[in-house]
């Protein structure tokens, strides 16, 4: 009762101090929160992409191609504890009879609509869903690029003879999964079943598991019900997509959450350190008058226990406020929308086992030496440790916490260690340096004090004193902003390389305007239907297309990792280029004409082959070595892509036939070249696709991973400002007294607000200056981390504009934090402050 009782006499006869004190552990939970929701925001961000190339598959059982998996196995798999859903499937190559005439190559897929809608995002954009046994579903491309409507009928041409068929829809995919396997026209699992002679026979069976499945046990589970024929594996293209392009986002997502923490972590230990260095003079009294140790110490404590629980419920309110407010700020300066936050219990809890934690441990330290304080020492203004600097075991720590993380840094880049060990280390490499910094503060400071301008030199030698009158102080409050900064710096910088890659990558590559093709190529078994012979021709003679190239996609093997085949003409250098890591990209056409490859560079690191060295690609007539021309950047497939002359492959591989053509056209002219080859492909059955439909949908997605992400950038920096503003305004409290004697010995109002803003560019200064290098760092060692695991090689680029923007916006954010402070400590009455004593 009694620490009750002191405490609210201590918050009602300084209530500033307390509300400051209790706004620490406000912005460290609010920091907490904020960051929970936003780094959920951007990962759910990503999700929603990959979902969007692959569905929600986790797993899938496929057969190899010629064999099929027995239709019951579909039913023991879904009883199984863990998933949530699957999508059976049955697809073959098909003759579509359009209007009685017009014969349409393309690949039927037979599912259980019910169950494939659960697996694959569609929607039915006319007509009605599959329910008649004889009613087939339309791709909306496929049928607009025949003149199909829906009620129509067509004719199916299969191994059971001519099936008449429906059309009672027309389905949008958006997800390219659909697409991506072939399937032109849906049709119902059962009479597929029938009209294709492959009774009680499945393709492939797509799985997803419930979210808080343990996906090992899982896969056991199933592997021990499968028949020797299936093999269960990660759905082609998007496990190692989804890894390969996401891990070093997720590393900066990852070590933005850390470093944001930290600087939390610094804000609350410093206020709590500042309250007890005011309280001195309290507590020693209390210990004069038989106060024991254990109750000083529990005095702090206690308050320290109630400032966490205030702190943490107006906290969390003010994090889910900024974490929304962020959301609709990036989302409108993308010109996008983040996914809504998602409101549940466990990040508030988290938040209360973090706020009232750290408003405790912070508070250890001030209590051990508020209960050892000597009541002599008390009296004093300032005591000798805090004039001498930190403890030297303290700067010891320092250098040997900075030496072991770049141990474990360099470990985790050579890929000797897992890449979350470079998050852990780089956090704590950064709390080692502001260990070391006590040891080089005074040299520091006096230097900076000495480059002020001339106007500011007394006030910035008055303001240097006092910074190292309270080493202590001034270390925690440089740390907070360089900590800060440095965070800032680094993960922004991050995400200008990985974008700046994609969109290299993407500009340099993916040069088209438009694809043509039977059906939808499947990147896992390379199905598809061949376009007719002289198509190629055609296309070049509609006015207005500058060129075109031809595509085959094959399903192969490379030192047992799958791999797809591209198999392209490279005649024509304005359609492909490739972003080359190694290799000599002026004869990289004539190595691949003479029967060289391309691998990806994902390929490269996973299989340790390198430019000169022989790829045995697995062929039916056994292994076949390929000489390594070259190794580039690509994002398709996950990197573990093969690129061969369409020469060698006819020679080598007997690889023929086409199934795309790529073409680009004149941009003046891009419309009427889009409607002349919609009246080609319209005439032959096939499907015309615009690129440009799908660069926009790509780059829309994108941006909102690039907001969210930003956004955590921001949160960093706001961060960081209020604990400057907090930490200053704290500040200026303790130094009341001193003021006051300034005031006394005539100092002006204007010259105490110049000591105010000079501790403030002098700490600003001290913190932006390395944060700016270590920043750097930071970016170039998440890159160099990221290669060992995904084998994705991200040029680190130097950006002057956020360097050098960084380190001025971040002294004259600084500054302005010091106004209020300022005004504060130039308009308290002159008796007021001497009262403070």
């Amino acid at each position: 009762m009694i620490y009750k009782r002191l405490g609210l006499r201590e918050a009602r006869q300084h209530p500033g101090r307390a509300i400051l004190t209790m706004a620490s552990v406000a912005i460290g939970v609010a920091a907490f929160v904020a960051v929970t929701f936003t780094t959920r925001s951007t990962q759910t961000a990503f999700d929603e992409i990959f979902q969007s190339l692959a569905g929600r598959a986790s797993l899938e059982i496929v057969a190899p191609i010629g064999q099929a998996i027995p239709a019951s196995v579909a039913a023991d798999v879904a009883g199984i504890r863990g998933v949530e859903a699957i999508a059976p499937r049955l697809q073959r190559p098909a003759i579509m009879i359009v209007k009685e005439k017009d014969r349409v190559q393309l690949v039927a897929a037979a599912i259980d609509l019910q169950r494939d809608a659960k697996v694959h995002e569609y929607k039915i954009v006319a007509g009605k869903p599959l329910t008649d046994s004889k009613g087939a579903l339309l791709s909306k491309l496929l049928a607009e690029s025949l003149g199909v409507k829906v009620g129509d009928e067509v004719g199916l041409l299969t191994r059971s003879g001519m099936i008449p068929l429906k059309i009672v829809g027309l389905f949008a995919s958006n997800t390219s999964t659909m697409s991506a396997q072939g399937a032109g026209l849906l049709i119902p699992l059962r009479g597929g079943q029938v009209w294709f002679r492959a009774k009680g026979q499945l393709d492939t069976i797509q799985i997803v598991l419930d979210k808080d499945a343990d996906e090992a046990l899982v896969k056991k589970e199933i592997e021990s019900r499968l028949p020797n024929n299936a093999e269960l594996r990660l759905p082609t293209g998007r496990s190692e997509m989804a890894k390969a392009t996401v891990l070093s986002t997720n590393q900066a997502l990852f070590m933005a959450r850390a470093f944001i923490l930290l600087v939390a972590v610094f804000v609350i230990t410093n206020t709590f350190l500042i309250s007890v260095t005011q309280r001195r003079r309290q507590l020693g009294i209390l210990r004069a008058i038989g106060g024991a140790r254990g109750q000083i110490a529990a005095l702090v404590m206690s308050e320290a226990f109630v400032m966490g629980v205030v702190g943490t419920i107006v906290g969390s309110v003010i994090g889910v406020l900024i974490a929304r407010y962020l959301s609709m700020a990036m989302g409108a300066m993308y010109g996008t929308t983040l996914p809504p936050l998602h409101l549940d219990m466990e990040p508030f809890l988290l938040a209360a086992v973090f706020g009232v934690g750290m408003s405790l441990l912070g508070a250890i330290v001030p209590a051990l030496k508020a209960s050892r304080l000597n009541p002599l020492d008390a009296l004093r203004d300032v005591l000798p440790d805090e004039i001498e600097g930190g403890s030297r075991w303290l700067v010891f720590l320092g250098f040997f916490t900075v030496f072991v993380c770049g141990v474990l840094l360099a470990l985790s880049i050579t890929g000797f260690l897992p890449s979350s060990v470079a998050v852990y280390a780089g956090v704590l490499g950064l709390v080692g340096l502001v260990l070391i910094l006590p040891a080089a503060l005074p040299t520091i400071t006096r230097t900076v004090a000495a480059i002020l301008p001339p106007r500011m030199r007394v006030e910035g030698r008055i303001a240097s004193r006092q910074l190292l009158i309270h080493r202590s102080r001034t270390t925690l409050t440089v740390g907070v902003v360089f900590i800060a900064a440095s965070a800032a710096i680094g993960l922004a910088s991050t995400v200008l390389d990985n974008v700046q890659d994609v969109k290299d990558w993407y500009n340099k590559t993916l040069i088209a305007d438009f694809f043509i093709r039977a059906t939808m190529p499947d990147m896992a078994t390379g199905l598809a239907a061949d376009l007719p012979d002289g198509l190629g021709d055609e296309i070049l003679e509609v006015d207005g297309v500058e060129g075109i190239d031809s595509i085959r996609l094959i399903s192969a093997k490379a030192k047992n990792e799958n791999v797809i085949l591209i198999v392209r003409g490279f005649d024509d250098d304005s359609l492909q280029q490739f972003d080359v890591v190694r290799g000599d990209e002026s004869k990289i056409r004539q190595q691949m004409a003479d029967g060289e490859v391309v691998i990806g560079s994902v390929l490269s690191q996973r299989t340790n082959l390198n430019v000169g060295d022989s790829l045995p690609l697995e062929t039916d007539e056994g292994i076949k070595p390929f000489r390594i021309a070259a190794i580039v950047t690509d994002y398709q497939a996950g990197g573990l892509t093969v690129y061969m002359d369409r020469g060698t492959a006819e020679k080598q591989l007997d690889i023929g036939g086409v199934d795309v053509y790529v073409v680009k056209a004149d941009r003046e002219k891009i419309e009427t070249v889009r409607r002349d080859l919609l009246d080609l492909v319209q005439d032959k059955g096939l499907i015309l696709q615009s690129f440009s439909e799908l660069q926009t949908q790509i780059e829309g997605m994108m941006a909102g991973v690039d907001a969210g992400l930003w956004g955590l950038v921001a949160l960093g920096l706001l961060v960081a400002t209020f604990g400057v503003v907090n930490t200053l305004m704290i500040s200026v409290l303790e130094q009341t007294f001193e003021f006051g004697l300034l005031r006394v010995v005539a100092a002006t109002r204007a010259q105490i607000r110049k000591i105010i803003f000079a501790q403030a560019l002098i700490v600003a200064v001290m913190a932006m200056a390395p944060a700016v290098i270590t920043g750097m760092g930071i970016a170039y060692l998440i890159n160099l981390a990221t290669y060992s695991v995904t084998g994705r090689i991200i040029d680190f680029q130097f950006h002057p504009s956020l360097t050098f923007g960084a380190f001025f916006a971040g002294l004259l954010t600084i500054v302005i934090a010091a106004w209020a402070p300022a005004e504060r400590a130039s308009r308290v009455p002159l008796g007021g402050m001497l009262r403070v004593r």
